[in-house]
């Protein structure tokens, strides 16, 4: 029989990665085939969870929701490493949908859970910045370091995108660069522009065009500002429009650098040895597209598996694929949806993990007799 390796991404608001991946290798394990299981994290949901199953110790520490609310937020440490989960603390998920403005949101939790790793002795912070429900800049990270952020008449300006488009100085803290700080992301947006952090992401936390067109302004402002002071230029760097500017702020004003989120965690992980021998790989999450090809999860997980198994087959399970040419040449093999019959987005996420169940149950069976 053959052997697989499973390593899920996770279906946003219905399936967590790991829950997603136990259910396909459960399947697989039922129908016989030996199993290697590699929890996916690329920053974003989930990325704690992930360091877990890595034997991390979790600790949950008191910080603030984007809305400014206190909430507790995991840090999971890995001996002398902090890994932190940025949705964990200023996540869209966390506030509900007729709350979302991005003039409001702020990073001030994310940068409290930093501050809190650092005091406590780490030496490497691994900050996955997927998620957001924020677009400033990262201001609000900076200022819960210590950075003074003001505007013209020396008052706070870090509060969300109100405070970014207000914002007049920066002055940095000379304690914020304590730690090695690797910021895993897969996003590839500059901070400024038509692919830039208000015009892409602005509208998915909630912008208002008119509320793009502030923000767009604030960023612009704050790249030109962050330019004169550290000589790092965020407005075309790839990558800085990440998490709504944290990105570009993480770089240039902490000294952080800049990972794909899924690359760094499979080499957490040792994938390329857990993969050798594996003669299919299973992957996959809520929607498979042409933005797949660009850098996303199961596409990473799926071109490292083809070089370590070039002959090995790759498979995609998710609950919508769509651009399915574009995507084969990009390296998958065999698209699986989870639908079983027409239903709503809404029934199918309410339903998604028995869904997931029963398509990688009747994938194992095909496998199973092409074996």
């Amino acid at each position: 029989m053959a052997k697989v390796l499973v390593s899920m991404n996770a279906f946003k608001g219905s399936i967590s990665t790991k829950a997603a991946t136990d259910t396909v290798a459960s399947a697989f394990e039922e129908a016989g085939f030996q199993v290697e299981k590699v929890y996916l994290a690329d920053g974003g949901d989930g990325t704690t969870d992930v360091a877990g199953t890595l034997g991390a110790r979790i600790e949950f520490v008191g910080t603030f929701d984007p809305l400014m609310r206190p909430i507790e937020a995991p840090v999971a440490w890995l001996g002398q490493t902090a890994v932190i989960e940025m949705a964990k603390a200023s996540g869209w998920a966390l506030i509900a949908a007729e709350e979302r403005n991005p003039m409001l949101t702020t990073t001030w939790g994310t940068g409290l859970l930093i501050r809190h790793a650092l005091i406590h002795g780490a030496d490497r912070i691994i900050l996955g910045i997927g998620g957001s429900a924020t677009v400033d800049g990262g201001l609000g990270m900076l200022a819960a370091l210590g950075f003074s952020i003001t505007d013209e008449a020396g008052n706070a300006a870090w509060r969300g995108g109100e405070g970014l488009s207000r914002m007049a100085r920066v002055v940095a803290s000379p304690s914020a660069r304590q730690a090695r700080l690797v910021v895993a992301s897969d996003v590839t947006n500059p901070l400024i522009g038509p692919t830039g952090a208000a015009a892409v992401f602005g509208p998915q936390k909630g912008a208002t065009p008119e509320m793009v067109t502030v923000l767009e302004k604030g960023l612009e402002r704050l790249a030109d500002i962050t330019l004169e002071a550290t000589g790092v230029r965020m407005h075309d760097m790839p990558g800085a429009g990440a998490a709504g500017g944290v990105g570009g702020a993480a770089v240039a004003w902490l000294g952080g650098r800049l990972e794909p989120g899924a690359e760094l965690f499979m080499d957490l992980e040792d994938f390329d040895a857990r993969a050798a021998g594996c003669d299919v790989l299973v992957t996959g999450e809520g929607n498979i597209d042409a933005q797949t090809v660009y850098g996303k999860a199961p596409m990473r997980v799926a071109r490292r598996f083809r070089k370590v198994s070039p002959a090995g087959l790759t498979v995609a399970i998710a609950g919508a694929v769509r651009d399915r040419a574009q995507v084969r040449e990009a390296g998958i093999d065999v698209f699986v949806t989870i639908l079983d019959r027409p239903m709503s987005e809404h029934e199918a996420m309410d339903n998604g993990r028995a869904l997931l169940a029963q398509a990688a149950a009747e994938l194992a069976h095909l496998l199973s007799l092409r074996a």
